[in-house]
């Protein structure tokens, strides 16, 4: 079987959002689709609706429409992020608020494909996948595309892709290891400093001023407005240099997002070590399917193997001891006792994700589980 040695980029695949299509799959393996009406009949407290967006990010989107309807924002919920420059559909719930209100919402560049009452929200996670349909320009050559997909045997590594470790400096999970090793002014200033990939010059030369002077009075003058999030840390630490109450003052998503992206950082690492001869390891198992797609909560005598995002009660073998002493951490670190409320026990991800449905007509055409990236993917074709 071929792999890629490395995580895929997947080329050019998003010049603009109608080279990338994505639609949600649910649970119950219904697609949902672009420009198509769906509803389901139900009663409840909860309104049910297909988001439909274009050059928007999910949070954004949720931004706006939260205003829009008048209601605060964590009135929303939502079972997947979808790429902002994208075409996507995603499911999202609003909690009472008239189906009607979430139907006649004009924002530009989203739509809403249809709208219906039910007794819960929707749940962070519980969708099945995604189906994209993508438009390369760097692609292996058009008739190499069948024999790449036939040596692929309808499956490809599991790495976490780069927008995993940000979108555009790639430190996530930088500031997570400097968090785990409890280096708390040192993932503040690199979160707020590190200009590593920064397209903006004013953000840039903020960032510059600031890890010269560390003057954090000036820094709230000369941070862009768009960076809400560094100015939320600057504003806290002109008051008190308390940097781990700096890092509290984000959102706790935020802070979990650091420590995820440092645990998906040595999953890709490890994976990478085994492409020639990935095989049951110690404290691995093997999982089944649900519609196709792995299910790690179906444990089975065969089937797709499940590795570790190593947490603090993971039980860690001899090849994910060396990776945890070459980065200088033990799974005890991600206890994070000052910080106890982003602690991470560990969990299991698949080494191999399913290329499902998988099709070429000029365009790329496949579904993937949820949490795999559609970058890595096409990764296997542009090399």
């Amino acid at each position: 079987m071929y792999f890629s040695k490395t995580p895929g980029t997947g080329g050019t695949i998003k010049n603009k959002a109608e080279d990338f299509l994505v639609e949600e799959i649910m649970p119950d393996g219904t697609i949902l689709e672009l420009n198509k009406k769906f509803e389901l009949p139900g009663e409840g407290k909860f309104t049910h609706f297909i988001l439909q967006k274009k050059d928007w990010s999910t949070s954004s989107a949720l931004l706006e429409t939260a205003k829009r309807l008048h209601i605060g924002h964590k009135r929303l919920n939502f079972a997947g992020t979808k790429d902002k420059t994208a075409i996507s559909t995603q499911l999202v719930s609003a909690f009472d608020v008239p189906k009607e209100k979430i139907t006649a919402i004009k924002i530009r560049d989203m739509q809403i494909n249809g709208a219906w009452n039910a007794p819960d929200k929707v749940r962070l996670g519980a969708l099945l996948g995604n189906r994209f349909t993508i438009t390369v320009q760097g692609a292996a050559n058009e008739e190499r595309i069948p024999e790449i997909a036939e040596e692929l045997q309808g499956k490809f590594p599991n790495f976490f892709g780069e927008q995993r470790f940000g979108s555009t400096r790639r430190n996530t999970h930088i500031i997570g290891q400097k968090i785990l090793e409890e280096q708390f002014e040192e993932a503040v200033m690199v979160f707020l400093c590190d200009c590593g990939g920064e397209q903006n010059e004013s953000a840039k030369h903020a960032r510059q001023e600031l890890e010269s002077t560390k003057n954090f009075h000036d820094a709230l003058k000369n941070y862009p407005k768009h960076l809400r999030l560094e100015r939320k840390i600057i504003a806290y630490l002109e008051k008190s240099e308390n940097y781990v109450g700096a890092l509290k003052s984000l959102p706790r998503s935020t802070l979990l997002l650091f420590i995820h992206a440092f645990q998906s950082h040595l999953f890709n690492r490890m994976l990478e070590q085994r492409l020639g001869n990935i095989e049951l390891e110690e404290g691995e198992y093997f999982c089944g399917e649900t519609l196709g797609f792995p299910d790690t909560g179906k444990a089975e005598s065969e089937g797709w193997i499940c590795g570790k995002l190593i947490g603090c009660n993971s039980p860690v073998n001899s090849r994910e001891m060396a990776a945890l002493e070459e980065a200088g951490i033990t799974k005890e670190h991600f206890k994070i006792p000052k910080i106890p409320e982003i602690a991470s026990k560990g969990t299991y991800r698949t080494l191999l994700a399913p290329l499902k449905n998988f099709q070429y007509n000029g365009k790329f055409r496949f579904e993937l589980p949820a949490g795999s990236y559609a970058t890595v993917a096409m990764g296997e074709f542009t090399k």
